[in-house]
């Protein structure tokens, strides 16, 4: 008998012990991709930061553009994207975690990183110009902007600037809703417009600019058109034709 006494005591004490534990904490997990796109680039990093957290990292499937964060506190968080294309990849998506779910939140495509990419040709005066830099393309449901230039500062060649602006203008008017053809111009400051400009002896603080009517501050009607023929604000591709006189 007495050899039972500190057994008994050894299981008293190892069940104490076990009870202490606590219980983890419940956690969800986000799983997504962006696939790869050729020429364009791929998917490299994705941080989910939340309140209360500085950000969980997780890295992207180099093939397929699949991540995924198995363990994270229930909440919101951001999701931040990092491709090979750019570090400052302008979209970002809000998700919502679940204790014991899994979210599924919709991914843009690794084409939204605001990089120009394509072909841009336009005549003015007679003159052919082709754009060897994007200056700025962007686009969104019933949006798209449109910003190329032609030649460098400090260059031989005259420096010219070309940018198309439609969208959905909150008066009545002409309405861009896409594919189609879209007036350039109107009777009020805020209308889809064209615009092109050119630099004085390549000085970039000289240059003269002219604009279709609805642009900036003055209104008339419209004296140009675009049409385009393919345009995803979503997938970020357009393509068309444009002609307009600016004033």
């Amino acid at each position: 008998m007495k050899l039972l006494g500190p057994l008994r005591l050894w299981l008293l004490i190892g069940l104490a012990a076990c009870s202490s534990k606590e219980t983890p904490a419940p956690t969800g997990a986000i799983a997504g991709a962006m696939p790869p796109v050729p020429a364009v680039g791929r998917l490299l990093t994705v941080t989910a930061a939340g309140p209360g957290n500085s950000g969980y990292q997780a890295a992207a499937d180099p093939v397929t553009g699949a991540f995924a964060f198995p363990n994270l506190p229930p909440g919101t968080c951001q999701l931040k994207f990092s491709t090979s294309a750019t570090q400052d990849f302008p979209h970002e998506v809000t998700a919502t975690v679940a204790a014991g779910a899994t979210a599924t939140p919709a991914i843009p495509p690794v084409t939204h990183d605001g990089v120009g990419r394509g072909t841009l040709r336009w005549v003015r005066g007679g003159q052919p110009f082709a754009a060897t830099t994007f200056i700025r393309v962007s686009g969104q449901g019933s949006y798209f902007y449109l910003q190329g230039r032609s030649g460098d500062f400090g260059g031989p060649a005259e420096v010219n600037n070309i940018e198309l602006m439609l969208f959905q203008p909150n008066t009545p008017g002409p309405v861009f809703n896409g594919v189609g053809t879209c007036p350039l111009g109107g009777n009020t400051n805020l209308m889809p417009y064209g615009g092109s400009s050119f630099y004085v002896n390549n000085q970039p603080e000289l240059f003269e600019r002219y604009t279709t009517p609805g642009g900036f501050g003055y209104t008339g009607p419209a004296s140009g058109t675009a049409h385009l023929t393919r345009y995803d604000g979503e997938q970020g591709y357009a393509t068309g034709t444009f002609t307009f006189t600016g004033y």
